[in-house]
């Protein structure tokens, strides 16, 4: 993205000359629909978030191009899944880390959790992709919008004779991530199964929750 056009020099005995504070929330009204909508998820969880100002990265980051706005953390997590590499999602995770996928309904606790949640997913799903478009962080709270695409196998986990071997989907997706002392401590996974399910040509309650009895 172009950076905006450079005000006039200010004289700097002038109170406008001193450096801006970090947007408010407020200021959110200005910024990119993107940036606005991980911000009213990251709220609507209970984060208080901080703005990124808009040139601080591209459009669409691919994951093995992040900019170094972009948290190592969010780096380390979305080459996890790209990779399908379950030891290093877990080495991401706190101990009683939770990561929550909303779309599936699945919940996972620990570090040998997440890493049953990419090999469950690796499973049924291969390959995945994650790819990382707009970033909004603050302290111990990080809000990610990114594309998640793959490809299902033979092992779908649709109702049979529900099936989607080898087809393809790629959907929105927002995760919000709260870390403790560098580790995730809970991210939860937020985009649309039925936007899934149309595009893969499954009917929209195909798929039953693992906890369904």
């Amino acid at each position: 993205m172009q950076s905006p056009a450079q005000p006039p020099a200010k004289s700097s005995s002038s109170p406008e000359s001193v450096r801006p504070e970090p947007v408010p929330l407020k200021g959110l009204l200005v910024m990119s629909r993107t940036t606005r909508l991980i911000a009213a998820l990251a709220l609507s969880a209970g984060v208080e978030v901080a703005a990124v100002p808009a040139t601080a990265a591209p459009a669409t980051v691919p994951v093995a191009s992040f900019g170094h706005h972009s948290p190592r953390i969010v780096q380390q997590w979305a080459n996890a899944w790209t990779t399908m590499n379950p030891v290093a999602m877990s080495n991401l995770f706190d101990k009683n880390g939770v990561y929550i996928d909303h779309a599936f309904q699945a919940s996972f606790t620990g570090p040998a959790g997440a890493k049953l949640w990419v090999e469950l997913t690796a499973d049924s799903i291969n390959p995945a992709k994650v790819a990382v478009h707009d970033t909004i962080a603050q302290g111990n709270n990080i809000a990610v919008t990114w594309t998640f695409s793959g490809t299902f196998t033979g092992d779908s986990p649709f109702t049979p004779p529900y099936t989607a071997e080898g087809k393809s989907f790629a959907v929105p997706a927002t995760s919000i991530i709260t870390l403790r002392h560098g580790k995730i401590l809970k991210i939860d996974d937020y985009y649309n199964l039925a936007d899934i399910l149309r595009q893969v040509g499954l009917p929209a309650g195909a798929y039953t929750p693992p906890s369904a009895p």
